[in-house]
């Protein structure tokens, strides 16, 4: 005898939203470590503007993957769980992953001093009523991911993420009953004349002295 087929549940398809928010995250920092893997030539030697092309796709990397890690507002599934998706990583896979979700969290979404790599020269410059103070901005251009075989290992294990979400989407998928499901923005950015605010910034701006610092 046949059998109804199960149709989704309401925390089922909560569940699914945040799956499909998160395969789009992953999908993202595939993309930008994939990007970073075919230019990067860890044996060549970069201009620091160069370098913070790729300190670009690190950074987008970092940022997308862990996002789906990182409690969000708006739905009871605030972050995805390995184990729920069926996903087990070796001990080694483990600290790779959580090397990059701590990236997130101190790094590169947020300006952790702990973990901050700057450095400011001050030159003072002896000028007709006192002294002027010119400073020289100088940041860290090192990557993450600079060497070949970490990148590689990144990719894999984001790969290894990303087969654990779609398989587990494809199971919550089966019990839809309509095609498609759409999760559109719950709030929109304010509308801007841009133009404006250029125009009224130009006729606002006091031009101060340059700060320095690497091209």
């Amino acid at each position: 005898m046949e059998t109804d087929k199960p149709i989704i549940t309401n925390d089922e398809r909560d569940l699914l939203k945040r799956l499909l928010i998160a395969h789009a995250d992953l999908q993202m920092a595939l993309s930008a470590m994939t990007f970073l893997a075919e230019e990067f030539d860890a044996e060549a030697k970069y201009t620091k503007i160069e370098l913070r092309r790729f300190k670009c796709f690190e950074t987008t990397f970092v940022v997308s993957y862990g996002r789906a890690f990182t409690k969000s507002k708006g739905s009871r599934y605030d972050q995805v769980s390995l184990r729920g998706i069926g996903v087990k990583l070796s001990e080694k896979e483990r600290v790779l992953h959580e090397l990059i979700v701590n990236l997130r969290q101190k790094t590169y979404a947020h300006s952790d001093e702990s973990f901050a790599h700057v450095r400011m020269d001050v030159t003072h410059i002896d000028i007709p009523g006192g002294t002027f103070a010119l400073p020289h901005l100088q940041f860290d251009h090192g990557l993450e991911f600079g060497e070949l075989f970490k990148r590689v290992a990144t990719m894999d294990v984001t790969h290894k993420i990303m087969g654990g979400l779609a398989k587990t989407i494809r199971g919550l998928a089966e019990k839809l009953p309509e095609t498609f499901v759409y999760v559109e923005p719950s709030s929109k950015p304010i509308d801007i004349d841009y133009r404006e605010m250029l125009a009224e910034s130009a006729s606002t701006t006091v031009i101060d002295p340059p700060i320095s610092s690497d091209a």
